[in-house]
């Protein structure tokens, strides 16, 4: 086979496409070699693959919006990486398209079991000013924040956490989305954890939710569900999501995009106040009523749905073709349909949902085709894959003028990008398959030079789009943006091409827009054959007025004898005071008192009365002083202390008690009180020691007592290299050898007596794991979409992924620290659907975290008819001896099989066998 080759150059890059050479880089990616295999993008377009091996395992990306050409990276294992333009791309190293990437942030405590990790990142609507990146990390297998850098000089300082106490239980379907909306508030998405948590009715959790807070991380006072000290969670804007793992707003309408992974679909919803995405309940057949919103774009998740028409299902009139089907179609408009089987064959085609008048009717525009009626027939929808990941805005002038605003999303299963088009009323138009070979993709972003980009969480690889001959223009990237009242953003402007002459650019006002909003750098640039293709800044500042109203301005870029671009500019109104506290932590010694201090954000238009009340928890604390306190607009922003106490009691307990800081209009606060019982308590051991240690691998205990005042712990045993943490009674140690410690702890606090704990560690060699497969058994009859294929691993040192081969072709790695392990990274995600009827051997391998494997392996019947032949046939399963009897599988009398033909290993496999990776379905 010669594949065939052409060359492609984009701004001075050559690049090498073909087909069949894209198939063969796949090939070597899946042979651990460094080639970055190419995507296939339309025609017209080209990209480029820039690679790193400091990139791998990425869950996000999103520009700098100050028009500094950085990209921030995150990681799932807490690393911020930062890839830099230069000269217009991506900076490489010399003679290579290895990028240059530097570190701006590192999250210590990073709990990244399963799916949590460090998974979202979001810019402040007023960075250019503050400088504030916001991260979405999983700190530990109960908990999730969202934490706040200050970017200083490219790094990351003075970390925050702004929201705490998220949920999660260390497993899949936790989230990450993070983003600034147009009203400058905070928005966030956790899913339902694996487990349906906070589903359905539930406003008690953030779980499968969207919620919204103020930028310091206080719910907002209007949030829906705010219901004061009531039960609801005061953070909740929006519910019934069972993995929102990314989202977007939409820069021209600030209408949020969500993207939902699914069990049977995945869902793209636009999300307002109040809206229900309706899971566990319902998923694409969400009822019209009760704030129940539908999926805008949706797609069978690793499938296709067909649907039967009706007797008489198809009428043509006037260009437009209603079919009614013979239940519930679940389609959407914009969605394509391959229409079959229609006895009129002028019905039959690849045709597009032009509306959706009812549940079981929908049209089609056939304009250039009579009048008629017809039976029969079969409308079957796209297959696009089964993990919905990260989507994006066009929101530049690179691409043709069609591509703007237009949403573009990407697929973890499939690795395809699809492109969704929209009606001038922002109803969707059209949903395409627009590119393919995005190997493990979890996001994209348009970058200050217009071009698209979309990463993976595999491989390292940062792609990069671009149109093949875009033609001179003016490349205007940021074309919506938005402004905070007394603060800044930018957006950036280049050429598409280098030019004959110098091209002088001009940004200004139009007339009629409002004077709030003014240039403050950037009103003038020139470009040269040297800078053309290096964005420049336009920076923009927003007056602070006192009403409640977003102002606009339209700015218009202009140069002669290239077309003029507008760019239009919101402010962001976010005037409302906000309560500020000195404290959100208070201890209270038994029998004392300690204050905190509250005051206002912002001087507010009139007085302000503020109570501060005891909502829940030990009634031995109360509010001393300060229940009532009212500011003025003259002292609005002095603090004025609350004072809490906490009465002696006779136990020896501590207590806690949450006090809640409110106002009319106002976000109210919480702050968590401890009375710190006076009771002297010798220590006393809780925690069982851990007796059992391999060659080799870390060993820790974590000595766990109780106390008052607080112990010491030392070690009074002495074991070579083993070590005690005096404040957490931690113990370390690596034994070098086999065989049994003694171990003495002494814990200690002043109140007699110590506590101590004797106990023996029996020190064994590294041993294999042992897989355990549990489904399929041994003979069993395997067909559809979703037949189970899964087992545990049992290890001395722990086990870190299992790999799921059928026929010797690894088809699945599930990557996770806990059994069980899936095919498809969750139950009832094995798609036999491609395997050819027969037996064929499945074997499940799992592998310990110094690299040794165990494996367990059974022989089963594929398809819809049962499987008779005795024997295996000489040289039809690669890596079986021919003419080998099969084991006879678990049933009466046993059987014996036929043959166990490998699965057709085309070239277009090869890109399925890469794309099947599912993020533990990243749901």
């Amino acid at each position: 086979m010669s594949p065939r080759v052409r060359l492609m150059r984009a701004e001075g890059d050559i690049a090498l496409s073909s087909t069949y050479m894209r198939s063969t880089l796949m090939l070597l990616g899946l042979l651990g070699l460094s080639s970055p295999a190419w995507a296939a993008v339309p025609s017209g377009f080209v990209e480029m693959p820039f690679i790193s091996n400091t990139l791998t395992q990425a869950t996000g990306m999103a520009w700098a919006p100050d028009g500094s050409g950085r990209l921030f990276i995150t990681l799932k294992t807490g690393e911020i990486r930062v890839v830099s333009l230069k000269d217009g791309q991506p900076e490489t190293q010399p003679g290579n398209s290895t990028l240059v990437t530097q570190v701006f942030a590192t999250e210590d405590s990073v709990y990244t079991g399963s799916e949590c990790g460090l998974l979202g990142i979001a810019f402040d609507p007023n960075y250019v000013v503050n400088r504030y990146v916001y991260f979405f990390v999983t700190v530990s297998a109960s908990e999730q924040q969202i934490v706040r850098y200050t970017d200083v000089e490219g790094t990351g300082r003075a970390r925050t956490v702004v929201v705490s106490r998220l949920p999660t239980r260390g497993a899949n379907n936790v989230g990450g989305a993070i983003g600034f909306g147009p009203d400058g508030k905070l928005y966030w998405a956790i899913g339902d954890l694996g487990n349906g948590t906070g589903v359905n009715a539930d406003l008690t959790s953030m779980a499968a939710k969207v919620s919204r807070a103020n930028p310091d991380g206080t719910p907002d006072s209007d949030n829906p569900f705010n219901d004061g000290v009531g039960p609801n969670n005061e953070y909740i804007w929006a519910r019934g999501f069972r993995n929102p793992f990314t989202f977007t707003f939409q820069p021209t309408t600030g209408r949020l995009w969500v993207n939902s992974v699914g069990t049977d679909y995945e869902q793209v919803f636009v999300v307002t106040r109040r809206s229900h995405a309706g899971y566990s309940d319902y998923e694409n057949n969400q009822p019209s009523t009760n704030d129940f919103i539908t999926p805008v774009v949706k797609y069978r998740t690793n499938g296709s749905d067909t649907r039967g028409l009706s007797a008489g299902g198809a009428v043509r009139s006037s260009g437009v073709a209603t079919f009614t089907t013979a239940g519930n179609h679940g389609f959407r408009k914009g969605e394509r349909l391959t229409l079959s089987g229609v006895e009129d064959a002028s019905f039959n085609g690849l045709l597009l949902v032009a509306s959706v008048p009812s549940p079981t009717t929908f049209t089609v525009s056939q304009p250039s085709l009579p009048d008629a009626a017809s039976s029969g027939g079969t409308a079957t929808t796209q297959e696009l894959g089964g993990s919905i990941t990260g989507g994006t805005f066009y929101d530049a002038t690179l691409f043709d003028e069609a591509y703007q605003d237009n949403f573009f999303f990407g697929d973890f299963n499939t690795g395809q990008l699809t492109r969704v088009t929209l009606e001038e009323d922002n109803s969707v138009a059209t949903v395409d398959e627009w590119a393919t070979g995005f190997t493990s993709q979890v996001d994209m972003s348009v970058g200050p030079d217009g071009a698209l980009y979309t990463i993976g969480a595999s491989g390292g690889v940062l792609r990069r789009i671009t149109p093949e001959t875009p033609g001179q223009k003016l490349v205007v990237s940021g074309l919506q943006p938005r402004v905070e009242e007394g603060g800044r953003a930018a957006f950036t402007v280049r050429l598409a091409e280098a030019p004959a002459f110098d091209v002088s650019v001009r940004v200004s006002r139009a007339l009629g827009g409002s004077e709030d909003l003014s240039i403050v750098s950037g009103a003038a640039l020139t470009f040269t054959a040297s800078n053309w293709n290096v964005p420049q800044v336009v920076t923009l500042s927003a007056a602070v007025d006192e009403d409640e109203t977003p102002e606009v301005a339209t700015f218009m870029v202009v140069a002669d004898g290239l077309q003029e671009v507008a760019v239009v500019a919101t402010t962001i109104d976010n005037n409302s005071p906000r309560l500020v506290l000195t404290e959100s932590q208070v201890t209270v010694v038994e029998g004392g008192t300690a204050t905190f201090g509250v005051s206002l954000s912002q001087r507010p238009l009139r007085n302000v009365t503020v109570t501060v009340v005891r909502t829940r928890g030990d009634e031995d604390l109360t509010v001393q002083s300060g229940a009532t306190l009212t500011f003025t607009t003259s002292d609005w922003n002095t603090p004025k202390d609350v004072t809490l106490a906490a009465a002696p009691d006779a136990d020896a307990e501590d207590g806690t008690a949450i006090i809640t800081v409110s106002a009319p209009g106002v976000d109210a606060r919480e702050v968590e009180a401890f009375e710190q019982d006076t009771t002297l308590l010798p220590p006393a051991i809780l925690s069982a020691p851990v007796t059992r240690a391999v060659v080799g691998s870390p060993y820790r205990y974590e000595v766990q007592a109780t106390a008052r005042p607080a112990p010491t712990y030392a070690l009074v045993s002495t074991v070579p290299g083993m070590s005690i943490d005096a404040a957490t009674g931690v113990i370390t140690w690596e034994p070098t050898e086999t065989g049994t410690v003694e171990v003495s702890v002494r814990v200690s606090n002043g109140a007699a007596p110590d506590a101590v704990q004797d106990f023996t560690i029996t020190v064994s060699p590294d041993a294999p794991p042992t897989a355990i497969l549990t489904r399929p058994e041994d003979g069993e009859h395997v067909s559809g979409t979703t037949a189970e294929f899964y087992g545990d691993c049992q290890d001395d040192v722990g086990c870190t992924h299992a790999e799921f081969y059928v026929d010797d072709v690894l088809r699945y790695t599930d990557e996770r620290t806990e059994s069980p392990y899936y095919y498809g990274g969750e139950p009832s995600r094995w798609d036999t659907t491609g395997l050819t009827p027969g037996w064929h051997r499945v074997r499940f391998v799992v592998v310990d975290s110094t690299g040794q494997q165990g494996s367990a392996e059974a022989t089963v019947c594929m398809g819809d008819a049962p499987c008779e032949s005795p024997l295996l046939d000489a040289g039809t399963d690669a890596g079986t001896d021919a003419g080998t009897e099969l084991p006879p599988p678990n049933e009466p009398g046993g059987c014996n099989c036929n043959t166990m033909p490998l699965a057709p290993l085309a070239w277009g496999s090869l890109a399925w066998l890469v794309l099947q990776r599912r993020r533990s379905r990243r749901s």
